[in-house]
This record gives C-alpha cells, structure tokens and sequence, in this order.
C-alpha cells in the first residue's frame, strides 16, 4: 500500500499512482497525452555542453573521460504510465508527475520517488493488483521484493542502494532516486519530482562537482529538500548511503 507521504505527494504533482499525470481532458490518448506536455525538456547538459560545430572540429572533446562517462549514463528511454496502458517514451519528453516503471537494467530517466516495488500496482489495502501484464505476488515472494540501484556515477556512494519493504505495514519508503542511475535487481513503480536541470546530475554538473571523487565522508545521508523528513531512515547505513550533497 502507499503510505500517507506517497499520497501527498502524488497529490501535489496532480498525479494518479494508476494512470499517471493528470491531463485535462484526457482520455489515455497517447496523441492527446503529448500534446499536453509543457514546453521544458527532460535534458541534461554534459559537462562541455559545446555547440555541434565545436564537437566536428574537435573530436577529441567526446574523448575527455568527463563526457564519456556523461554518454554512458545519461537516460535515453522511459517506460511511462498513460492511462490504463505503459508505453515507452524517449526520456527527454519525461514531466514532473509522470508515473514509470522500472526494470532490471535501465537507467534512471528523471530524479524520482519511490512509490512501489515489483512491476504491478498496489491496492489500498497493500495487496498487489494483477494486471494484464502482470501475474501478481503471492506472500512468499512479496517478502523478497527488493529493488537495488547504482547511483555510484552519480554520488560516488560505493554501496548501491537496497529497498526493500517495511515489514509493518507492507509499505516502501519514498525513496529519491537520481537520474543516471542503474538499475541493477528488481522492478518498481516510481513518481517523476524533477526533470531537466532541476536533476541532481545536472546540479552537480553546473556547480563542478561532477564526475564524483567518489572518496569516503564527502557524501553525507541527508535531506535533498525540504519535505524530506530527518531522522525517519531506519536504514543504519545499509539501504543507501547517500541523499544529498554537501
């Protein structure tokens, strides 16, 4: 089930957690869902953002290891909810309250929320909803679902991040997740928060502090803003590591 703070926030970006964005008049079209889209992109400046000319004449700037790692992470796809239906959008047309799913292998499209773990919908009452495509969980495999993400070209956090459920209540934290990241086990259901330059990576980028040093204590757990709460992570270290930078 979603917890309160899932809910508001979903709320506060005129989301729905099974159909996605909310749209005026909107119908599940995926037309009529583009043609709704805002103006801003979902793109990331690389750290030489050079005009095309600049690139043919000198090549060698795609060879600085800063822009090769940038090539390597930056997201190019997304999986996103419309309706009653999940279809794959380019990562650049991504909008902040814009439900995705994602799998083992891909890479973070937009700094997002937790909202869900395994590839299908929760119920109020926690229960896991079948879907088309998907069969649903019983109890015994509820209990290994887990999501684990790399977010070390990111933070240069050495350990990825283990999520998995609160055995209370059935419920998983809201968890950021930062573009760039990889997905390296699980499937989940996450709420797109910031897209473009308001991302951590392109933060990161414009203050010089990216690509991470990746060295111990230059990293710290907490808040990324302000309706994060302190002091609620029962993690002891081990779920992530990192959720902002100092």
């Amino acid at each position: 089930m979603l917890s309160q703070e899932q809910k508001d926030l979903l709320a506060s970006l005129s989301a729905n957690y099974k159909t996605g964005r909310s749209l005026s008049s909107s119908n599940g079209n995926v037309n009529e869902h583009e043609s709704h889209r805002c103006e801003e992109l979902n793109i990331i400046n690389p750290p030489l953002n050079c005009p095309k000319w600049a690139c043919i004449i000198l090549p060698c700037i795609n060879h600085i290891p800063s822009m090769k790692l940038f090539k390597s992470i930056v997201p190019r796809e997304a999986e996103v909810r419309i309706g009653s239906r999940w279809v794959c959008y380019d990562a650049s047309s991504l909008n902040r309250g814009d439900i995705i799913r994602l799998s083992e292998g891909d890479t973070v499209p937009a700094d997002a929320r937790l909202l869900s773990l395994g590839p299908d919908f929760v119920d109020d009452d926690g229960d896991e909803e079948e879907e088309q495509d998907g069969d649903g969980f019983d109890q015994d495999e509820e209990a290994t679902l887990e999501l684990v993400v790399d977010s070390n070209h990111i933070t240069g956090e050495t350990k990825p991040r283990i999520i998995s459920l609160n055995p209370d209540n059935k419920t998983v934290n809201a968890v950021e997740l930062f573009a760039g990241s990889v997905v390296l086990h699980g499937e989940a259901i996450a709420v797109v928060t910031k897209i473009g330059g308001d991302v951590l990576l392109s933060r990161l980028i414009r203050e010089g502090k990216w690509p991470p040093k990746q060295r111990q204590g230059e990293w710290q757990a907490v808040s990324q803003d302000d309706h994060e709460q302190d002091g609620d992570d029962d993690n002891d270290g081990e779920i992530y590591t990192v959720i902002g930078y100092i």
